[in-house]
């Protein structure tokens, strides 16, 4: 016979008769045993009640005779500070009803989370309460939230290929060859040919919150299409670029350009010095001691020697440029110049700049290289070219297969060279505060001396002036301080992007600077990386 009587309504557990009456169980610890070996044992006990059946009493009979209770499962949410995760913790029943998903999701809402609650996440949840034990707490993440999507900007798709595709495309001879000289017919367009489709930008995708706050997303860019010259919009369609007048086309970063085009077999004495409002395309070479200028591509298919090229536009020279061996400090005999990228397949006692990247297929030996952005000697994806001597005057970024030669040539680079001039700026930034600080509390003392004049017109017109020239200094100090840190965010984000990328080895005798720390390299290393870290140039293997 049980010593127990349950009532299903109140989900007391409770004794038949007193202990002290029936003398059985003797002891607190003897009932919570009986309690653990009857159909009650997930039950919670009730200890306090327990504890003063067992004590002395005279009123004993008054006691309660509840000795466990059944207790239902309970849920409780927490929302992230962000609004974004809803965790839900569950305590098991102790003997009690278990979690249902009805009142799982009343409590989500209770709790204000009406978004993103994953179904899955919550049946997967719920369902573990049949593997726990009585009475432990578990957690899980039952809502998301979910970010909002930024738009993409306006992008420009090409519709006519260049004359510079088709450089780096020559045409293949019988036999599967590929001939170099040849590039076909030369890229001409008529009027009304399309030449750039514009797509426009994308508005994004809303995000919101488990609470179902709306997070607006970040629309992308809208960019217009650039018509330049030789080109129009397409009366019919005004996201379509179109030639304008026949010509060769030139790619450009939001639109394209329509130039004249200058065509010879080489460039020398016949010919004279070229200086050709368009684009300038050499079939052969570019002889010693001559001169090409274009404000358009210039486009070479054989060699330069010791030859000047200098472009407003980009520049591709396929064999490669050659200079004469100087001495000393003498200058360049080969000099090339551009205001876009300028590609090149050998480069050997040359001067070379870029505005933008500059691209070597094979080497550089003895030359000067400068680029505002990147220097990449070698083939694209992962360059192998050598950069032997010479010195790299500026870089944000080079990749090449091999810097410097086994002997120990003297090879410079100098990276992140634009730190100088963005730190005198600041210098100056810094000195202009000073002198504003000067002027407000000059100002400030002004005012000062202003309230003091007895003559309450004279005051006015004083305190108007000086207030005039507060809202000045204000102004100025604003922009002032927006300055500065556009400034320091600019050195952050050139220091962070700006590295030398080996993919093979670095020989002896490199002398590196990037921004203002130096570091001389007097032994072979294998591929690696070094960049700025904390201010000091760092290798990492």
């Amino acid at each position: 016979m049980s010593l127990f009587i349950h009532n299903p309504v109140t989900g007391f557990v409770s004794l038949l008769e007193h202990p002290k009456n029936s003398g059985f169980p003797v002891t607190s610890s003897q009932l919570i045993e009986l309690i653990e070996q009857s159909p009650f044992a997930d039950f919670a006990i009730v200890s306090a009640n327990i504890g003063k059946l067992f004590s002395p009493s005279k009123n004993y009979q008054d006691d309660s005779l509840i000795v466990a209770r059944a207790l239902d499962a309970s849920i409780f949410i927490q929302v992230d500070e962000k609004n974004m995760v809803a965790e839900a913790t569950l305590t098991t029943a102790k003997g009690g009803a278990l979690m249902s998903i009805d009142k799982a999701r009343e409590a989500l809402v209770d709790a204000g989370v009406l978004h993103g609650i994953s179904t899955r996440a919550l049946d997967n949840f719920l369902g573990q309460q049949f593997d726990k034990p009585a009475g432990v707490s578990y957690r899980a993440i039952v809502a998301h939230g979910r970010r909002p999507k930024e738009g993409s900007d306006a992008k420009f798709v090409r519709l006519c290929a260049t004359a510079q595709d088709r450089v780096l495309s020559p045409q293949a001879k019988e036999g599967g060859k590929v001939d170099m000289r040849n590039l076909g017919a030369i890229i001409t367009v008529k009027p009304g040919t399309p030449l750039m489709q514009r797509v426009a930008a994308t508005p994004g995708e809303d995000g919101y919150t488990v609470f179902g706050d709306v997070l607006p997303a970040i629309p992308g860019k809208d960019l217009p299409l650039q018509p330049f010259e030789g080109t129009k919009l397409d009366p019919t369609n005004p996201n379509v670029l179109i030639a304008d007048c026949k010509g060769v086309p030139v790619a450009l970063p939001r639109g394209m350009r329509v130039d004249d085009v200058l065509c010879f077999d080489n460039v020398d004495i016949g010919t004279g010095h070229v200086d050709f409002d368009g684009s300038v395309i050499i079939s052969g070479d570019i002889k010693d001691g001559m001169h090409v200028r274009a404000s358009g591509d210039i486009t070479v298919l054989g060699f330069v020697e010791s030859g000047q090229i200098e472009s407003a536009s980009a520049v591709t020279i396929m064999l490669g440029a050659i200079g004469r061996k100087r001495e000393n400090d003498e200058a360049f005999t080969c000099k090339i110049k551009a205001a876009r990228t300028i590609s090149i397949g050998y480069a050997q006692y040359c001067h070379i700049h870029s505005e933008q990247d500059l691209f070597i297929e094979r080497q550089a030996l003895h030359c000067d290289l400068s680029a505002r952005r990147l220097i990449r000697v070698g083939k694209a994806n992962n360059p192998r070219g050598k950069i032997i001597g010479g010195n790299i005057l500026d870089a944000m970024r080079i990749e090449t297969g091999e810097l410097g030669a086994p002997s120990g040539t003297k090879t410079r680079v100098f990276i992140a060279q634009y730190w100088h001039d963005l730190r005198q700026k600041q210098l100056q930034i810094a000195d202009f505060e000073k002198l504003l600080a000067t002027k407000s509390a000059a100002l400030k003392q002004a005012r000062k001396k202003a309230v003091k004049i007895p003559a309450p017109a004279k005051r006015q017109l004083f305190l108007d002036k000086i207030g005039a020239s507060e809202q000045q200094i204000d102004i100025r100090i604003a922009n002032t301080k927006r300055k500065k840190h556009l400034v320091k965010q600019k050195i952050a984000q050139l220091l962070a992007t700006s590295r030398l990328k080996i993919n093979e080895l670095m020989h002896p005798g490199v002398e590196l600077k990037i921004a203002k720390d130096s570091k001389h390299f007097s032994r072979i290393y294998p591929p690696h990386l070094v960049k700025m870290s904390e201010g000091k140039i760092t290798q990492s293997f």
